[in-house]
């Protein structure tokens, strides 16, 4: 076991898979579990997509470990792939998931990638679906830094940005299908000069229904979040040129009909 940096950061833990035992790791692996047979497949299926290295850092924890996080369908490790040159996230299929595998996580993220939207989708075997990670801040956290209107212009190039990619999502008739709180789903890339989003999380994702995707979120910043109020103040949205009114006809109008003049329509009218 290869201990990294245990200073006034948190202890990350770098692990081969051969170094991995169900005792000690099971739980990484077999979320909420540890059963033996689950292990060995899943120490077989990190081999077989060349993973060279599990990095256990983050956030959240699974016992005493560090990990990205972790949701209903799987917890997300950091890792080393033989075929990339960076650290990846690791998805692996939590054994109470209520489905079977990682295929449509993957397939539709796949599909969002191929329009460019979504972190890039690298491989997936049964429980495991590898894709780029993305240093990042959650939407939530950025609002929160938020104070006055000298932030109009990055909050414009956020909702332009984030719309922008939702707008797509529903053109190709793919629903994300979480994104009326994106808080959780939409990351903030850090490092950039412009202000760039990516929509994560594909695993409730649906080519088979009504989209509803930049509804979802535009509603989201501009109507019925704690955040709303402070969006709307700070792009001038409820000064007496443009109603609210007007704002929710521009969105049932691009609900009704979605196409670029009546998406562009609807950024016109929030200051976008």
């Amino acid at each position: 076991m290869q201990q990294i940096g245990k200073g006034a950061s948190k202890e990350r833990i770098v692990l081969s898979p051969r170094e991995l035992t169900r005792r000690e790791h099971g739980a990484i692996l077999c979320y909420p579990g540890t059963d033996l047979s689950t292990f060995r497949s899943r120490v077989s299926q990190l081999k077989a997509l060349g993973v060279e290295s599990l990095i256990m850092e983050g956030d959240s924890k699974v016992g005493k470990f560090g990990i990205v996080g972790r949701g209903c369908v799987s917890t997300v490790v950091k890792a080393r792939l033989s075929s990339e040159r960076r650290v990846v996230a690791l998805k692996i299929r939590r054994v109470d998931a209520n489905r079977p595998d990682m295929s449509h996580d993957f397939e539709l993220q796949t599909f969002a990638n191929s329009f460019g939207v979504g972190p890039r989708a690298i491989t997936a075997s049964k429980d495991l679906f590898a894709m780029e990670f993305v240093h990042s801040t959650k939407l939530g956290k950025w609002f929160q830094s938020l104070k006055t209107r000298s932030s109009k212009k990055f909050v414009r190039a956020l909702i332009r940005n984030t719309l922008e990619q939702c707008f797509l999502l529903d053109i190709k008739g793919l629903d994300h299908g979480e994104l009326s709180n994106p808080s959780k789903h939409v990351l903030i890339r850090n490092g950039s000069r412009a202000v760039k989003t990516t929509i994560i999380d594909y695993e409730s994702a649906s080519q088979n229904r009504r989209v509803a995707n930049l509804t979802s979120v535009a509603q989201f910043f501009i109507l019925g979040s704690s955040q709303s109020s402070k969006v709307r103040k700070i792009l001038g949205i409820e000064s007496a040129t443009i109603e609210k009114d007007e704002l929710i006809r521009k969105l049932r109008e691009y609900k009704n009909a979605p196409s670029r003049n009546t998406f562009e329509a609807l950024m016109s009218r929030m200051n976008c």
